[in-house]
């Protein structure tokens, strides 16, 4: 929600400017309201039905309000955009899809944003109620389609066919600002409006709404409010149409801590997302802190590097002098196995989680006490404090000696890499792959920006997710907003850090999609690491591990025989296949756009002459 969400009195919006079309007209309400409620991105992909949207985002009356980008797939544009939320919670970006089986493609982005708590507006296009469930094309049963996912579910009627009522513009950006607010609120979450079109679903050519003469390139660089963006004759005419009321409400006010207890033995648990107040909470009493990659917690002196294998140690001896007997709890542990399992499902270990939701992690159903903030509640002296920090170092030597007695394999020492490049200006976006867990058990500190989808940890959408939050990093730096065409006779310039995606070959696979980017979109300057080993490598981790060799590879390991380089040189990225020793020189290149490093863990000599062609540093 924007900071003066309590500001009085409330603005309003300028009623749109009839364009001979009902569904424009309230498209155009639509738009105006989203942008004045902090949204300034959408993505769209191709359809008939949601054309109102297309026209009255690239018409005059709109020109600039909101950020526009397009993908052919549905899958894409949901992730796309969950990847622009992601970036910046505070400003929910949109996906669009026209009706149809267009609509179902966007249910993995949606369970993803439900589960991690991400807003995402969801806006599908629909026939009016006189054509549904009779047979038209296109047309399913769409309404509440997400409803169990959802925070805010409305089938919004469609507006009279040559110009929206005023009612039935109130009633949209009413429905629109409660969705917002939804997205937003104290249990933040996707939403999810169906918005139904009557014929015709363009403006009348000869009206205020002749989008087709809007540039592209107006789309692609948003002011701060749509009412900034209009063209002069556009703004002095709005000021005299009626105002519409647009809803604001406030920002909800952080949890009042409530006090845990302390003692010597406890840890703090980072999962995904808890946030620097986990590393606050373990410094703060010196305590142990075992945080995941996507923490938001890796670093500091109480950060214990190294800690799964450790833990495991701990867990199964009842008399370590390292046991625990108190964790608490922050975020989405998801990883590690001696954390959710043997930690947090151990009958001596107190178990506090700290969360503000009723939808709390307790995988081990253990937990005693969930709390909505926390604060330590400790009479602990100097002197006890210093024997923390002694246990403290105590937990980081034994984690490291446990460490360098593990094999390490290649696909560890491409994952380190990347890890290691990523400063504190850097974003680094991890698949759920074995890749992040070899990062959780040999990662140190970090300063930079680490995201993964740990809310179901699928593979859904990856490359996209990393898209969007490129392009929501990049969108005040340098050649923002320009197009793939513009982008490629640009020169590679100083930004403010650089995004990285760390994925395997499967994931890289699941989301090939991600790598489409039309001439005329703009570029996520993005580089996209893909570990090629062959497979899922995870899954001999796991007790599949067991299984008959043959059966194992076929069904779970499930060797592709892709040309992963060739893929993404087909699908318009720079590519070029690296090995591991020679990754952290590639990365350290400057560059911009899309680019693709397939990481093996030998190079033909065939492959090694090609690439030196290209460049001497990437082999």
């Amino acid at each position: 929600m924007p900071e003066n969400a309590t500001a009085a009195p409330a603005r309003g919006i300028p009623a749109p400017a009839p364009t001979g079309s009902g569904a424009v007209d309230q498209a155009i309400a639509i738009w105006r309201a989203l942008a004045e409620l902090g949204v300034t991105d959408t993505v769209l992909a191709p359809g008939s039905r949601s054309a109102p949207l297309v026209y009255a985002l690239a018409g005059p009356q709109l020109e600039g309000a909101v950020r526009a980008h397009v993908r052919i797939d549905e899958r894409a544009a949901a992730f796309t955009a969950l990847g622009l939320s992601r970036f910046d919670p505070e400003h929910p970006a949109v996906v669009v899809t026209t009706s149809g089986t267009a609509t179902a493609h966007l249910h993995a982005a949606v369970m993803e944003a439900h589960h991690s708590r991400i807003p995402l507006i969801v806006l599908t296009a629909d026939r009016p109620a006189e054509l549904r469930d009779v047979g038209a094309n296109q047309t399913t049963r769409q309404a509440g389609m997400f409803r169990s996912l959802v925070r805010l579910d409305a089938d919004l009627p469609a507006p009279t066919a040559e110009a929206a009522t005023a009612t039935e513009l109130r009633t949209a950006v009413s429905t629109l600002a409660r969705a917002v607010a939804a997205a937003t609120g104290e249990h933040p979450g996707p939403v999810h409006v169906n918005l139904s079109f009557r014929d015709p679903l363009v403006p009348r050519p000869d009206t205020d709404g002749q989008a087709m003469q809007a540039s592209p390139s107006t789309l692609s660089t948003p002011s701060s409010l749509a009412s900034q963006a209009a063209p002069a004759t556009e703004a002095g005419s709005a000021a005299e149409r009626p105002q519409i009321v647009l809803t604001r409400r406030s920002r909800p006010l952080p949890p009042q801590p409530h006090p845990v207890p302390i003692s010597a033995r406890t840890v703090v648990v980072a999962g995904d997302g808890a946030g620097a107040a986990a590393r606050e909470l373990a410094e703060r009493h010196a305590l142990p802190l075992l945080a995941e990659p996507s923490s938001g917690a890796h670093s500091g002196p109480s950060l214990v590097p190294g800690y799964p294998a450790l833990l495991a140690q701990i867990m199964a001896d009842p008399q370590h002098p390292l046991r625990p007997d108190r964790a608490i709890v922050l975020g989405h542990p998801t990883l590690s196995r001696p954390v959710i399992g043997h930690l947090l499902g151990a009958q001596d270990v107190d178990v506090v989680v700290v969360d503000p939701q009723l939808d709390f992690a307790d995988a081990a159903r253990r937990a005693r006490l969930v709390l909505p903030a926390a604060r330590g509640e400790d009479v602990a002296d100097e002197a006890e404090l210093e024997r923390r920090r002694q246990h403290v170092d105590a937990w980081r030597a034994a984690a490291s000696q446990v460490v360098a007695g593990l094999p390490s394999t290649w696909q560890q020492q491409a994952a380190l890499a990347v890890w290691e490049a990523t400063g504190e200006d850097d974003l680094l976006v991890l698949g759920s792959s074995s890749l992040v867990r070899d990062l959780e058990q040999h990662a140190g500190p970090t300063a930079g920006r680490v995201i993964a989808n740990r809310g179901l940890a699928g593979i859904d959408g990856t490359t996209s997710l990393a898209g969007g939050i490129a392009l929501a990093h990049q969108a005040t730096g340098p050649g923002a907003g320009q197009s793939a065409e513009q982008a490629a006779g640009r020169e590679p310039e100083h930004t403010a850090g650089r995004v990285r995606l760390l994925v395997g070959d499967l994931t890289a696979l699941h989301d090939l999609t991600g790598l489409v980017i039309g001439p005329l979109e703009q570029v996520p300057d993005l580089d996209i690491v893909i570990v090629d080993d062959g497979g899922g490598r995870i899954f001999s981790g796991l007790e599949h591990a067991q299984a008959p060799p043959d059966l194992l590879r076929r069904f779970f390991t499930t060797p592709h025989g892709t040309d992963l380089e060739a893929a993404a040189r087909a699908l318009g990225a720079e590519a070029r296949t690296v090995t591991g020793t020679r990754l952290g020189t590639a990365l350290a290149q400057r560059g911009s756009g899309l680019r693709v490093f397939i990481v093996h863990q030998e190079i033909s000599a065939l492959s090694l002459e090609q690439q030196a062609e290209v460049d001497p540093c990437t082999t």
